[in-house]
């Protein structure tokens, strides 16, 4: 019996073919554990050309997970005596030795199709294949169009997944929910690899015994950046805090003009080479006269993605449209409705409801699969939020039940249902998100807000401005607060706050 190796470097970029931690690349890792176990039996699959390992490498521009498991396929086809698979990412630099055995053994023994680990975060385990289930793979991969992601594999078994013999292997400890991925695919994850390794890890047990005990490893470079593009808004909402800290936002009408975005978006590509830009901080998209250009901005950094959070109500003909055609996938549209009862939507939202739904509708039309409907569920609308998420459901497009936010107590609770862990995190969004109001201020964080001296909503302290201070700097000025929430001395408006545990995209 032969063991065979796929590595999937389809995706890889230059954070995986660097040196990591002063020493050898996550891809020249990932290559090592493969020799390790299969010996030379060894298949590159690559998207652009990588440094010379003296290894069969298959170059395609773009890749399918029919065309990976197609080469998987031809390759085991000329290697009669072999059983099984082993299928690796390039990017991935801590593959656990010890831990592909006992995979191994497991999937031998069991005689099973697909065998993995689950439990540990990405880059841990490899996956493995049964070389006799490939050629039925292949032909269910067709059938069916799967991005060659981190999970693209398990994605084509799960269409058919009662036809196979599956084996799991399962972390001693579940360390899924601190959604730490320790692989180099971008400058945020490369940092948190590097990081780790310098704590010692070089084992999968290393990260189960570390990563509970160091979530400093959690907070790195921004993932998720809130930009409040308008001032004004057509609706005041009734369980939003905007009109308690702007008073009514129908009558303003400021914008951020398009160069200090622009130059928002270059300083924060600088930091960090991806980034999820949500362009509704506070305001109304919609009334940005110039939103093309702003959708232009974010759009320009290949490795960035734009939400739009919007009420659907006040755009201009066809200028959400040509937005989404012209960006696809890279654009995803958040519509708040909140309720499917017009007294309902009227109570919460103000009116206008007609033209929001039809904008809905319009751009489930237009950019199928990248339109999401949300409602906040609240005690409000919460008998009527099962047939609302049916509905829209029925339209064939996604729906989003968001968790309500009183903003640290600041409005009054609404909630329905108490979500928040049995023991406090800290803070997920100190972790990974940053928010710049529409002049530059940074408040220490989205959800924190206090009453001021004239009983208007305000935050609770700024960690700079990221067009005076510059974006880094605000960035690892709100580090600070973190770090009390790390020795659980929390900021007095934290103390009252439940989005701690909440997690942006």
């Amino acid at each position: 019996m032969e063991t065979l190796a796929i590595i999937n470097a389809t995706s890889v970029n230059e954070f995986a073919t660097r040196p990591l931690a002063g020493g050898p690349s996550a891809l020249a890792r990932a290559e090592t554990l493969a020799r390790s176990v299969a010996g030379g039996n060894i298949l590159v699959l690559a998207s652009s050309p990588l440094p010379d390992t003296g290894l069969p490498t298959v170059l395609k521009p773009s890749w399918s997970m029919h065309d990976v498991l197609s080469e998987a396929a031809a390759f085991a086809s000329s290697k009669p005596e072999s059983d099984t698979v082993l299928y690796l990412q390039g990017d991935a630099p801590f593959v656990d030795a010890a831990l592909t055995d006992t995979l191994l053994e497991l999937h031998r023994r069991y005689r099973a199709e697909y065998t993995f680990a689950d439990g540990y975060p990405p880059g841990f385990a490899p996956e493995l294949l049964a070389v006799k289930t490939l050629p039925n793979l292949v032909g269910l991969a067709a059938k069916h169009d799967v991005p060659v992601d981190r999970d693209g594999l398990f994605a084509v078994i799960q269409k058919d997944i009662n036809s196979y013999d599956i084996e799991t292997h399962l972390s001693p400890v579940d360390l899924r929910a601190y959604r730490f991925s320790p692989v180099c695919d971008s400058k945020r994850n490369a940092l948190s690899a590097e990081r780790l390794w310098n704590l010692g890890a070089r084992s999968a047990a290393d990260a189960v015994r570390l990563l509970p005990v160091h979530p400093e490893l959690l907070r790195t470079v921004p993932a998720f950046m809130w930009v409040q593009v308008a001032e004004g808004c057509p609706q005041a909402c009734s369980y939003c805090p905007y009109p308690m800290m702007v008073g009514d936002p129908r009558s303003l009408s400021g914008v951020m003009p398009t160069d200090r975005f622009e130059r928002l978006m270059a300083d924060a590509e600088a930091l960090c080479d991806d980034l999820v830009v949500d362009v509704s901080l506070w305001g109304e998209p919609s009334l940005h006269p110039d939103f093309q250009k702003i959708a232009d901005s974010v759009m320009a950094r290949p490795r960035f993605t734009l939400i739009v959070e919007t009420s659907g109500v006040g755009w201009p003909a066809g200028a959400a449209e040509a937005v989404a055609k012209k960006a696809g996938a890279r654009v995803q549209w958040i519509v708040s409705l909140d309720d499917e009862d017009d007294a309902g939507y009227r109570s919460l939202r103000g009116e206008r409801r007609d033209e929001a739904i039809a904008f809905a509708d319009r751009m489930i039309g237009v950019s199928p699969g990248n339109v999401h409907v949300q409602a906040v569920r609240m005690r409000d609308n919460e008998p009527r939020l099962e047939s609302f998420y049916r509905g829209w459901k029925k339209r064939g497009d996604k729906v989003i039940v968001q968790k309500y936010d009183s903003f640290a107590g600041c409005l009054p609770d609404r909630t329905v249902a108490e979500l928040s862990p049995l023991d406090r995190l800290p803070c997920r969004h100190l972790a990974r998100d940053i928010a710049v109001l529409i002049d530059g201020r940074v408040p220490n964080c989205k959800h924190c807000l206090v009453r001021g001296a004239d009983s208007r909503l305000e935050y609770a302290g700024s960690a700079g401005n990221a067009f005076d201070d510059g974006l880094e700097t605000t960035w690892n000025r709100m580090g600070a607060w973190y770090e009390r929430h790390l020795a659980s001395d929390y900021p007095e408006p934290c103390g009252r706050c439940d989005e701690y545990h909440t997690f942006n995209a």
